[in-house]
């Protein structure tokens, strides 16, 4: 086989294992932040109606429709202080959630600012799974795009 298709067939893998280590950051990433929060809900005693200050508005689409849906986002208050928390793994289509509607969140006393909105506490859980499916699934396949990598620089030392 010729050289030049074996550097063309390592730079298409090089380039593709790039876009799967960025998917698999992300997604390890997302597991790590959702697995603290759930790891620290054994300190939230503190307990505190929060509403929604605003709603986030997301844009989806198939191949034949397009829809708008939104994410919510909880203004609640500690003390003399507003905390608030964009939940983006809750989302559901416009229309689902109002402004003012009030959600029950409990918090880390000494930081505020780790909280769980007791109604969508089972949206986070799935939420991590999810992600921690995917940075192992995105993982195998990083791993075997790097395996054919070196494979095919061994082809182009040889």
């Amino acid at each position: 086989m010729d050289i030049g298709v074996n550097i063309v067939a390592c730079c298409m893998i090089a380039g593709i294992s790039i876009l799967f280590a960025v998917l698999v950051w992300y997604n390890f990433r997302n597991f790590r932040r959702r697995n603290e929060l759930l790891n620290r809900a054994h300190e939230m005693t503190g307990n505190v109606d929060g509403y929604i200050s605003e709603l986030v508005t997301v844009y989806r689409r198939n191949r034949s429709f397009r829809w708008r849906n939104q994410i919510p986002v909880i203004t609640y208050p500690v003390g003399d202080k507003d905390y608030v928390v964009k939940l983006d793994y809750v989302e559901k289509r416009e229309g689902h959630f109002n402004i003012g509607d009030t959600y029950h969140v409990c918090y880390v006393p000494s930081d505020p600012s780790c909280s769980i909105v007791e109604e969508f506490r089972k949206p986070l859980q799935r939420s991590r799974t999810v992600s921690l499916i995917g940075v192992v699934i995105l993982g195998m396949f990083l791993f075997n795009l790097l395996f054919s990598l070196v494979l095919e620089l061994i082809k182009i030392l040889a």
